[in-house]
């Protein structure tokens, strides 16, 4: 299949632009696994995740780094191993592009089209490792996996 015949809907899902561009790298079947928030149901689940309201507001008391990578945008496949990495034993991720955008992403898909999904100069991307508590963010080629600390009172 073409990975040109599906669209994502821009007006519903704002960040589909990333998944309808020409240089997407994943394949209709790909997109079709992903499975896209609205604004309403990406901000509760970010609520849910996260005591901030912007990934740069994180603070060392909500997680640990465990290990931090400079990744190449220009040649992804390279980099394809830490993900794989990481997301070991992963049925899937939570996808946040901020608190407004989120998707449900196959690990797999993550792994293997990151640069699909994070973009050097995004400072709002964030993978949540469901059921790890893990996350996986970025600041431009910089990639950091950290342990979420359990918040005292959540």
């Amino acid at each position: 299949m073409d990975k040109q015949t599906i669209v994502i809907s821009e007006e519903r899902y704002p960040v589909a632009w990333r998944f309808n561009a020409k240089d997407c790298s994943l394949s209709a079947d790909e997109k079709e696994a992903i499975v896209f928030l609205n604004a309403g149901d990406s901000e509760r689940l970010w609520g849910a995740v996260f005591p901030f309201d912007h990934l740069m507001e994180m603070t060392s008391s909500f997680a640990r780094v465990a290990a931090e990578e400079r990744l190449d945008f220009v040649h992804p496949e390279a980099s394809i191993v830490f993900f794989r990495n990481k997301l070991k034993d992963a049925s899937f991720v939570f996808f946040f592009w901020g608190r407004r955008a989120a998707a449900i992403v196959p690990a797999e898909i993550l792994a293997t089209s990151w640069s699909d999904f994070f973009y050097p100069d995004d400072e709002t991307s964030v993978a949540v490792i469901a059921n790890k508590g893990e996350i996986i963010f970025s600041h431009e080629e910089r990639f950091f996996h950290a342990r979420m600390i359990e918040q005292q009172g959540s």
